[in-house]
């Protein structure tokens, strides 16, 4: 067995030049005493939605808060919300914290989420809304399509861009392409607030919404109760911290796009591994580098052998989420079900990718490969 250090899959980057003035800024909302609703959320917030392009940025307690809550104001009650099976169990779950029904659809093979064709194809006279999930950060090239679908149909677009802070295409942002979306800063992600979300939308009412819910239901900045709602709120430390993080995006994403590139570039000597790349014009964060491997290739003994060698893998997402276990359950998914997406995330394995990984690293990784 490999002496070599065991690198982590992924984890957070705080610049050494940042612990100093993030000290500051924590000691001077401690003093305050103001710890939630400040003014570090207000300019959070303000930030944010000029990174993404949208009228409004509104900073919550986690990634599926944004989803959960957009699809409130929808209205998805007793209707259908199209997931792809391929996403983390939040895109899902969110339609059922609303009060909808997931339909989940089969994937691609060169964006692992959910095609036009399979969306087309699920659209009943309850579908109220269509979650668009931007897998590891890449955006589904027919999004601008999918978008013309969804407004032809009286369909809401939600996009799910917790993998996706700084992608782009054609110049447009990640959080911009629908009627509106959800971003995480989970320790793992482009950026963190250690936890939180934020939900980016150009549409007044369900911003106001939004302010609202996640404040139990009272009037932005009142007391009036006006509606049922939650605690949601992103207090003033974590904002603090995502917005010294979003200073820093461009040079995150240009560090891992740098990295994966040096993936790629290793990868050359296994042709029979597939990657995942995006088209031109389009800016991709790699919030995780995947990787297809050979038909009749054991994942499981695959990831066993490299663990030896300190080399840890991740997926996206393996089980889909018509086979866990709930699902099934509650929504009777059985195997054979999304051939596609049952056949391709067998295969499917992350490398490790994160601002801090060394060149020597990835040479390692793609050797131990």
């Amino acid at each position: 067995m490999s002496t070599r250090r065991s690198l982590p899959k992924a984890k957070p980057h705080i610049p050494e030049e940042d612990l100093s003035p993030l000290l500051d800024d924590f000691a001077a909302i401690l003093r305050s005493g103001q710890l939630t609703r400040g003014e570090y959320l207000d300019r959070f917030e303000s930030a944010f939605a000029a990174c993404v392009g949208t009228k409004h940025a509104v900073g919550l307690s986690s990634g599926t808060a944004p989803l959960e809550i957009a699809l409130r104001h929808w209205n998805v009650e007793d209707g259908e919300v199209i997931v792809p099976t391929n996403t983390f169990i939040a895109s899902a779950n969110a339609a059922i914290l609303a009060g909808g029904r997931p339909v989940l659809a089969d994937i691609s093979p060169t964006t692992l989420s959910s095609t036009l064709r399979e969306i087309r194809e699920r659209v009943t006279a309850r579908t109220r809304a269509v979650v668009a999930v931007h897998i590891a950060g890449l955006i589904d090239p027919e999004i601008d399509d999918l978008a013309a679908f969804c407004r032809e149909h009286d369909l809401f677009l939600l996009e799910d861009a917790a993998h996706a802070h700084g992608a782009s295409l054609g110049g447009r942002k990640a959080g911009s392409l629908g009627d509106a979306a959800g971003f995480s800063f989970f320790p793992t992600k482009v950026i963190t607030s250690g936890e939180g979300g934020m939900l980016t939308t150009d549409d007044d009412q369900l911003a106001a919404f939004a302010r609202s819910f996640r404040c139990h239901g009272l009037a932005d900045q009142g007391r009036d109760l006006v509606r049922l709602g939650s605690n949601y709120r992103l207090p003033e430390l974590s904002a603090a911290l995502g917005l010294k993080q979003l200073q820093r995006l461009d040079e995150f994403v240009h560090e891992r796009s740098r990295l994966a590139a040096l993936y790629a570039d290793h990868l050359r000597s296994l042709p029979e591994i597939q990657l995942f790349l995006p088209i031109a014009g389009q800016v991709h964060p790699y919030y995780k580098f995947p990787i297809l491997l050979p038909e009749g290739c054991d994942r499981q003994q695959v990831t066993a052998q490299l663990r030896e060698s300190g080399v840890p893998i991740g997926s996206v997402y393996w089980p889909p989420i018509h086979l866990e276990p709930f699902y099934r359950e509650r929504f009777d998914y059985r195997e054979g079900d999304f051939p596609v997406a049952e056949e391709l995330l067998q295969r499917t394995i992350t490398l490790p990718l994160f601002v801090g990984l060394s060149d020597a690293d990835v040479e390692h990784v793609c050797h131990s490969l």
